[in-house]
């Protein structure tokens, strides 16, 4: 009888760590994506990018320069003077 109110009281307190537990890693996550969502208005936001038609383009809004690279690993960084042929 005393063997299982003790398995019950330790089967109890696990069960209360693991909640607690639960709700710690809960809040940590939360404030993770809070800081990872957090716009920083104080940047100097200068590159704007843009993805259309398998190209990746990244423009320096302040110089003008634009750079355009295929969508994939091994492609290349080039500079060209427009965004799109439209």
């Amino acid at each position: 009888m005393k063997l299982e109110k003790l398995k019950s009281g330790v089967m109890i307190f696990v069960g209360i760590c693991i909640l607690l537990a639960g709700i710690s890693i809960s809040g940590g996550l939360g404030n993770v994506a809070d800081s990872i969502n957090q716009i920083d208005a104080q940047s100097d936001q200068s590159y704007e990018l843009v993805v259309r038609d398998g190209f990746i383009y990244i423009s320096d809004t302040v110089n003008g320069q634009v750079w355009k690279k295929a969508d994939v690993p091994e492609g290349k960084w080039e500079e060209i003077d427009h965004f799109f042929n439209d």
